[in-house]
């Protein structure tokens, strides 16, 4: 599923949790799901749903949709993305859509009001927030949901983001003019009294022209309904904030002038920011949430983490980011582990990448100049000292392993791309996104054009045609044509490439998940290719491309040290064999496979995957946009 569009605790049993899944609302995406457990998540059921859900959509930060009855547990009601709202009466096992709710459309979160019920019967009044800017954008029932009616009153041109009850009957919401959590430029806080539906202007900032910015997240405090704290969103100018009133919104304190963060545990959170945290709240603040049970202790949530909180109440509120297993960096290109130096390179997106030491620390290794998205990274095998990496604005380059680096040359109105480096180091294969490859034999001062290179669009095109070195014969290079389904090679450092092969998997131009692998310490143009379609190995020039059987769908290759009484390197596999998709390991050179994962252990998948060339049963997964994670065979 990979991505949850919503969470709901079971308020009167903490061991049942629910989650709302699904990552992408376009029709290419596959259906959401409601996740059940009852075990605290240690088993999980599932129920499929008949519409998708955008757990990374636009509107992720609004909420919560997913809610259970406080009064009656076998009650849960669903806010859809695009599709209404949906209740279930059996504790989550079985949908159907709400035949009295005013909009098929698009809503933004669910709120049961436990005052208007006894425990044991269903909650009588609940709101609903539309995901709209005109017309009626919010709506409650009084009968359980059976009948809706629209609050006159609210805000012209906003839409509701989020709403609490403040425990004095009073319901408080955050509004935007968009979704989020980006493209939003105005935006207010509300609080609304049911019984009167009189409305009050509650926003601590009112956003303006000059800056511009909506509200998000939202707390109120349980034990104090006077103390509520909310969030702005997309105040990329200045900063988002967290605003705090502790007279239920007669005045505000903005936070971040009041705040210090620290991520000891986390060194590359201070390196994200240039090295200093002051001032920084974060980016895409959308969730807020008070302890019930300590008005001290505060949690939200960034575009990177979370920030936590013991002194509320103080003066200064001092933020611990103490996020440990909790991951969503996506990996944008191969993993690189080379036969020496830092024993590993990642390209990230947002969060730039990093180098590894043996510490796996990923502070001091931190591509934080530039810090944006990279899309590759590559190390010359036999010199590893020589390492470069892309990202979306700059190809930089370094000379002692990726400890210090230096920007290349650039080319004006093209995306970085992607690079190799050549088995020594000598020469730099560069394809800017847009552009045919160039190659650089003097260390990034200059580039000349290649010749033959098939022309890509922009990295993230679907047409983009990634750049291989060969890690045994200096000056050789590879790429993949997957329209053509071809390989062709420059054996010129670069100055002109060919096809080799022909008759390779042809894949739609979409098809962004293929890799071309060159075997570390092996001979030249030892090859493995992984497609959607299979796997494939050339073994050695003048060899012929075979395809290896039993494996349905390979998605990346790697190469590890080699087993005991072994000369050619482990292989890992991320790939579908006999019909199981897991993680491989091979030690035979692809004869036989043995997958090293487990049902339990799938990440969301795994685009990229490698072995270690210095630690025989190292490997390391590429999560989809879960991170990199480290096994150790035993």
């Amino acid at each position: 599923m990979e991505g949850a569009a919503s969470l709901a605790i079971d308020p009167s049993d903490s061991q049942k949790l629910y989650v709302a899944a699904g990552m992408y609302l376009p029709a290419s995406g596959r259906n959401g799901a409601i996740l059940r457990s009852a075990d605290r998540g240690a088993t999980w059921s599932r129920t499929e749903l008949p519409f998708r859900l955008g757990g990374n959509s636009d509107g992720r930060g609004t909420g919560e949709r997913l809610q259970v009855d406080p009064n009656k547990s076998s009650i849960l009601f669903l806010g859809t993305n695009q599709n209404g709202l949906y209740k279930s009466t059996d504790g989550g096992v079985s949908w159907s859509q709400v035949p009295g709710f005013p909009t098929s459309a698009g809503t933004t979160f669910v709120l049961f009001d436990k005052s208007s019920s006894n425990v044991g019967t269903a909650t009588r009044t609940l709101y609903v927030g539309i995901a709209a800017t005109s017309g009626e954008t919010l709506y409650r029932s009084i009968d359980g949901g059976t009948t809706w009616a629209p609050v006159p009153g609210g805000p012209a041109g906003l839409m509701p983001v989020q709403g609490a009850l403040d425990g004095s009957g009073n319901l408080v919401l955050t509004y935007a003019n968009g979704l989020g959590p980006t493209n939003i430029t105005a935006g207010a806080v509300y609080k609304l009294t049911p019984a009167s539906t009189s409305w009050n202007n509650i926003t601590p900032v009112t956003p303006s022209g000059g800056l511009p910015f909506g509200y998000g997240g939202l707390a109120v405090d349980a034990r104090n309904p006077n103390t509520i704290v909310v969030s702005t969103i997309n105040r990329s100018s200045t900063g988002d904030d967290l605003y705090k009133s502790s007279d239920g919104g007669k005045t505000w304190t903005g936070l971040n002038a009041n705040s210090t963060h620290a991520a000891p545990a986390n060194p590359w959170v201070t390196a994200y920011y240039g090295g200093s945290l002051a001032g920084k709240m974060g980016h895409w603040i959308s969730d807020i949430d008070i302890d019930p049970f300590d008005s001290n202790h505060i949690m939200y949530n960034t575009g990177y983490g979370l920030w936590e909180s013991n002194n509320l109440g103080s003066a200064t509120v001092a933020w611990l980011f103490n996020v440990s297993g909790i991951e969503e960096s996506g990996i944008t290109a191969p993993l690189v582990s080379p036969s020496s130096g830092a024993h590993l390179f990642t390209a990230l997106g947002d969060v730039a990448g990093a180098r590894y030491d043996t510490s796996f620390n990923s502070g001091s290794g931190y591509f934080s100049s530039p810090n944006s998205s990279s899309y590759s990274v590559d190390v010359a095998e036999l010199n590893t000292n020589v390492v470069a990496r892309t990202t979306s604005t700059a190809l930089m380059l370094s000379s002692d392993n990726g400890i210090s680096w230096r920007q290349s040359a650039g080319i004006v109105g093209y995306d970085a791309g992607r690079i190799a480096v050549s088995a020594t180091g000598t020469t730099l294969l560069w394809v800017p996104g847009g552009l045919s490859a160039l190659y650089s034999t003097n260390g990034g001062a200059t580039w000349v054009l290649s010749k033959g290179y098939p022309v890509t669009g922009a990295v993230n095109s679907g047409k983009f045609f990634n750049p291989v070195a060969d890690k045994v014969a200096n000056g050789y290079f590879y790429t993949y044509d997957y329209s053509a389904g071809t390989i062709l090679e420059s054996a010129n450092n670069g100055q002109g490439f060919a096809p080799i092969y022909s008759g390779l998997d042809i894949l739609p131009t979409s098809s962004s998940q293929h890799q071309l692998a060159s075997v570390p310490g092996s001979v030249r143009r030892d090859l493995w290719l992984a497609t959607p379609n299979g796997l494939w190995h050339i073994n050695g020039a003048g060899a012929a491309p075979v395809k290896i059987a039993n494996v349905q769908s390979a998605y990346g290759v790697g190469f590890g040290m080699a087993g005991a009484g072994q000369s050619y390197p482990a292989i890992y596999l991320s790939a579908k064999i006999d019909n199981v998709s897991g993680i491989y390991q091979s030690l035979d050179a692809g004869a036989t496979w043995k997958r090293i994962n487990d049902d339990k252990h799938q990440w969301g998948g795994a685009n990229y995957v490698t072995g270690d060339m210095r630690v025989f049963g190292r490997v390391y997964v590429g999560a989809n946009r879960g991170g990199v994670i480290i096994g150790e065979l035993q």
